[in-house]
């Protein structure tokens, strides 16, 4: 961090602005693993069952894959407009919805014509998609077989499915089995290497690097399936924890890209500054104004104005 001063009339000072420590994300509700999961909605008359809304109907049972650890499968879908969430144990008891939420409100399906779609739910996350709701993005790379995939390098291998529940569009997964060594990962789409990305989201790209030095370090994965990013992120990372990460601080006085007009000013003459932290580290920066004729100060908020897309960095203004 660069530690400038205004010469004559003025000091600056950065201040950053701190919340008490964000509610914890909800835990996950861990339920028994079901015996069955079955897509429910206003498409199983179309795909075979007596009726629609049919927890008990085998015809709509999803395949439980032992070797992604995720439920699955596939239909013919006629062109219309349709609703489903899964159901478990042929039941109503337990089901899910709309971002990954028990009892959550129902998905909706609209197709043009007749789809071939398929269809996944996951019991650790509890999300229920399908490959025209979703990009169905997994992480290959040299680090599978750690995490139960029968071998590495498999873009097929849901146990590194990078999954979006929130909705949000940017897609996740997260592991903390890996041991200490050096990995390299990439992103793929659709379950096989015809559509990839690599390094800064080039088609076909580079294989990502990362290295885990301690076992039993979270590893998180984020894909952009807008710029096609995959960002690696090993350890906890910057977060709104009230310990900020001062490697990712930076303001340079003598740079016109965090001070515009350079050099010493008359009193009044409005000028720019910009300031960096990482992404998410802080809720907020204010710049202390002090002038030394007056004795006074001023604290004036300044306000975010990009994350740039792939980078890991905040600037305000």
């Amino acid at each position: 961090m660069y530690r400038k001063f205004f010469s004559g009339w003025m000091v600056l000072v950065l201040l950053l602005g701190m919340l008490m420590p964000l509610a914890s994300q909800p835990v996950i509700a861990q339920t028994p693993d079901p015996t069955s999961v079955t897509i429910v909605g206003s498409l199983q008359s179309e795909l075979g069952c007596p009726g629609d809304w049919q927890p008990e109907c085998a015809t709509t049972h999803l395949a439980y894959d032992a070797d992604d650890d995720v439920w699955q499968n596939s239909w013919e879908v006629p062109a219309g407009s349709y609703e489903y969430k899964a159901a478990l144990n042929d039941s109503w008891a337990e089901n899910y919805g709309a971002n990954a939420q028990p009892g959550g409100a129902n998905i909706p399906l609209t197709l043009d014509a007749v789809t071939t779609v398929k269809f996944f739910y996951d019991h650790k996350s509890h999300w229920v998609t399908d490959n025209e709701n979703s990009i169905v993005a997994t992480v290959p790379g040299n680090f599978q077989s750690e995490l139960g995939c029968s071998g590495d390098w498999d873009p097929g291998c849901l146990r590194s499915w990078l999954q979006d529940p929130d909705g949000d569009g940017i897609y996740s997964f997260e592991t903390d089995v890996l041991p200490v060594g050096n990995y390299e990962g990439k992103v793929a789409i659709d379950e096989s290497w015809d559509e990839n990305y690599g390094a800064g989201g080039t088609p076909g790209g580079a294989n990502i690097p990362f290295e885990v030095t301690q076992a039993g370090v979270a590893v998180t994965f984020t894909y952009n399936p807008v710029s096609h990013i995959l960002s690696i992120q090993v350890g906890s990372g910057p977060a709104q924890d009230n310990s900020v990460w001062w490697d990712g601080l930076e303001h340079n006085s003598r740079s016109d890209f965090y001070r515009q007009p350079f050099g010493a000013l008359p009193a009044e003459t409005p000028i720019t500054l910009r300031f960096r932290t990482y992404a998410g580290d802080v809720t907020g920066v204010k710049v202390r104004f002090y002038d030394t004729a007056q004795s006074q100060q001023t604290v004036l908020p300044l306000t975010k104005v990009a994350t740039i897309p792939g980078e890991t960095f905040d600037y305000d203004i």
